[in-house]
């Protein structure tokens, strides 16, 4: 184990010295980017942790819906797939537990209707929500998070990020 420690270090070493380097403001714009542009609801924030735990398989025919006091309701393509699903209900929910530590699923609701992935036609871009204005608190809080960032691209992109997680704590 201690080999694989030195030779990341060594890789690392290797990568900076001869690599580009990217300014941080970048990576976290293209980091955030889909977080701060597309909002979903709180459910939306739980499809690449919903693949996760079910698996390709599943999830092509099963997506988080709405979450809500801890019960999240996952929209199912069939009947077949709802029946399934409610059967393995205490494994999915401690792999979706597992995957999303931060979101609080206490339970989960199966309920049969069209997935919004293939609602959306293949090549078309889908349709967003828009964020309401952050109110003049959010904006001075956010202020306040990203004070002590001396780098000023950062600092605007993070007070970007800032906004949209209180603007989305308040809308829920």
């Amino acid at each position: 184990m201690e080999n694989n420690v030195e030779e990341e270090d060594k890789e690392t070493e290797k990568t900076t010295r001869t690599g580009t380097f990217i300014p941080v403001g970048e990576v976290v714009a293209k980091l955030t980017g889909t977080f701060l542009e597309r909002p979903r609801g709180k459910a939306g924030f739980l499809g690449s942790a919903w693949t996760q735990a079910v698996g390709e398989r599943v999830a092509k025919h099963s997506e988080p819906d709405r979450l809500a006091n801890g019960l999240l309701t996952v929209r199912v393509d069939s009947s077949t797939w709802t029946s399934e699903l409610t059967h393995m209900k205490p494994k999915v929910l401690a792999l979706i537990q597992k995957a999303s530590p931060g979101s609080n699923i206490r339970d989960l609701r199966f309920v049969q209707g069209s997935l919004r992935s293939k609602i959306d036609p293949p090549g078309e871009k889908k349709r967003t929500e828009k964020l309401p204005p952050p109110l003049p608190e959010e904006v001075e809080k956010a202020s306040h998070m990203v004070a002590a960032v001396t780098d000023p691209e950062l600092r605007a992109v993070l007070f970007k990020l800032s906004q949209t997680l209180l603007i989305r704590r308040r809308c829920g």
